[in-house]
């Protein structure tokens, strides 16, 4: 592959990785709205944590660590120890949102299957636009931060 390959190849997982983020912003905070299932009750005066919204169902955090893995995995040729690293991050972040008193589990599991659902469907179904018009809205934001 020459330079301009390369750079027009990772300019489009960088969209496609932008895209799935997106898209899981997008599903999370209409499924939450549809089902506004109040978070565990153990977790209710726990001063420390700050909440962006009051319902658990399903998690974020869950969703968004098992996308990124799922997306490393299809479009990251890593090898096999590094995405087993990554899997394990994935992991033990749902794990964390469990032992933290934020979420039920049935709230990390519904955000697991979610999280790898979206990114096999906007890498499937090329729901997003086209690379050239990407680079086209993307890159004022790239000479702003001189990238």
């Amino acid at each position: 592959m020459t330079d301009i390959q390369i750079c027009y190849f990772s300019k489009c997982k960088m969209f496609v990785s932008c895209a799935v983020l997106v898209f899981d912003i997008v599903v999370i905070v209409l499924t939450k709205a549809a089902i506004r299932r109040q978070r565990p009750a153990e977790n209710l005066q726990d001063m420390l944590t700050v909440s962006v919204d009051k319902y658990s169902f399903p998690s974020g955090h869950a969703s968004r660590a098992f996308m990124v893995a799922t997306f490393i995995t299809i479009h990251l040729h890593v090898g096999v120890m590094w995405n087993c690293i990554v899997w394990l991050w994935a992991a033990s972040v749902t794990t964390s949102r469990i032992l933290l008193g934020r979420h039920h589990v049935i709230d990390v599991v519904a955000g697991t299957i979610l999280g790898c659902l979206e990114c096999y469907v906007v890498n499937c179904c090329s729901l997003w636009l086209s690379p050239d018009l990407c680079a086209y809205i993307i890159r004022p934001i790239q000479e702003e931060l001189h990238l």
